[in-house]
């Protein structure tokens, strides 16, 4: 009996390492597509930053040259 225990108790242990092995897996590769989406995440928002710098300057240079076409009209 206590054979029988024993070997049902270390296939269980065997089992439980193997899903531990899986789950781990899977983590790591879930964490990796994560890593993956915060850099393009991160690239998105440098993107939206530098596009209102460029709007903002447009709109500068926009106010100059009307300056200039009022002052030389």
């Amino acid at each position: 009996m206590d054979n029988e225990i024993k070997m049902m108790l270390n296939a269980i242990l065997e089992e439980i390492a193997h899903v531990d092995e899986r789950v781990n897996k899977r983590f790591d590769k879930v964490e990796a597509q994560l890593d993956s989406l915060q850099h393009e995440v991160n690239a998105c928002k440098l993107e939206r930053e530098s596009i209102g710098l460029l709007i903002k300057k447009i709109d500068q240079l926009e106010s100059r040259i009307e300056e200039l076409e009022k002052r030389t009209a």
